[in-house]
């Protein structure tokens, strides 16, 4: 059984995989390149 949940993107609406203890699903975004437009950055 995996220890990774299904998550979907933020910004593009994707879905993704993740670890529940990673910063992809406490951020909610599927790349650094979603995390930087979701948040204007």
């Amino acid at each position: 059984m995996s220890d990774f949940e299904s998550y979907t993107c933020g910004n593009c609406g994707e879905g993704f995989k993740a670890h529940p203890s990673g910063n992809a699903a406490a951020n909610a975004y599927c790349s650094p390149a979603c995390e930087s437009v979701g948040k204007r950055l």
